[in-house]
């Protein structure tokens, strides 16, 4: 249980509203979003129940699972083409996993199901490359394909999945200005369907990491050290960058490199004016420092920062 604090005197209404969060996975070991959480990270929360605190002020978030919901609620009641916010449930590797879709819509031939979940996220998440090409974000295809697995254990067809993305900072000006920036408010985007066998192996593997963290958290207590560590990929890991600056006194980068020698061969391969100098810009591990719950019980955390 995490409790939350109000440091920074926000209004009551505010307060209530983030607290007041409906969300529950229910009788489950795990949601399928936590099951994509980083294992460690689920077990050093569970290890230190009751311990952790957040503030009011790092919990906003929570408010747009909420306009998802009030946003459902207004669309009506179900109907026999439509179920809102459905719960489903289904035994794997020994755990009870759980799964809430936003919206299952049935085909026209009325035989197989179509889920779509709804995302408040900024309008660069799905901006879209310089050769036009849209990259999803991985783990919203990993979610909706769980989804869609939860679905099929109970029953259901799956014929499509669907990210109905709703940008939070949307501008109509940078949208005339840059053809790749998203040309509406909101958009719906198709995600790739995975094959049975596919997702079947993804959710089994993610429930073994799961449990094999948990069996060392168990076994060895406190000794946060022997847990699994968490992947760049989990800590949203930002590499080290050199930045090749015009002079001392410039604010900004000619050109990034990943390396000081590769910013000195091509400083002078371009023959930069005498002045230059090369700014070493720290990598930073963006989950740890910003938005873990338990980053102070993390021996891993806190051995990365003393390499900093």
């Amino acid at each position: 249980m995490v409790t939350i604090t109000n440091n920074k005197g926000f209004p009551e209404a505010l307060v209530k509203a983030v607290t007041n969060d409906s969300y529950s996975r229910g009788t489950a070991d795990r949601s399928v979003t936590g099951l994509l959480a980083p294992p460690r990270q689920a077990a050093l929360i569970e290890r230190h129940d009751g311990m952790i605190s957040e503030d009011v002020s790092e919990r906003t978030f929570a408010l747009y699972g909420q306009l998802v919901h009030l946003l459902l609620e207004r669309a009506g009641e179900q109907s026999r083409n439509a179920i809102n916010e459905e719960r489903l449930y289904a035994e794997v590797g020994g755990w009870t996993i759980s799964g809430q879709t936003d919206t299952l819509t049935l085909t026209e031939d009325q035989r197989s199901w179509i889920i779509s979940d709804y995302k408040f996220v900024t309008a660069y998440k799905f901006k879209r490359s310089y050769s036009g090409e849209l990259v999803i974000p991985e783990d919203y295809e990993q979610q909706l394909n769980l989804y869609a697995y939860l679905l099929r254990e109970n029953g259901f067809k799956v014929d499509g999945l669907k990210i109905v993305a709703i940008y939070r900072d949307w501008s109509k000006l940078e949208a005339k200005r840059d053809k790749n920036y998203p040309q509406l408010g909101a958009e719906t985007h198709d995600i790739p369907l995975w094959s049975e066998d596919k997702a079947k192996a993804f959710i089994e593997e993610r429930v073994r990491l799961h449990q094999d963290a948990m069996f060392l958290g168990n076994k060895y207590g406190e000794a946060a050290s022997n847990l699994p560590e968490c992947t760049d990929e989990e800590r949203w890991a930002k590499p080290d960058k050199f930045a090749l600056m015009p002079n001392a006194k410039s604010v900004r980068a000619r050109k990034l490199f990943d390396s000081e020698i590769d910013a000195t061969t091509w400083a002078a391969a371009n023959k930069m004016k005498p002045g230059w100098v090369i700014e070493h810009r720290r990598g930073v591990n963006t989950r740890c420092e910003s938005y873990c719950l338990v980053s102070e019980y993390c021996t891993q955390f806190q051995a990365l920062q003393e390499i900093q």
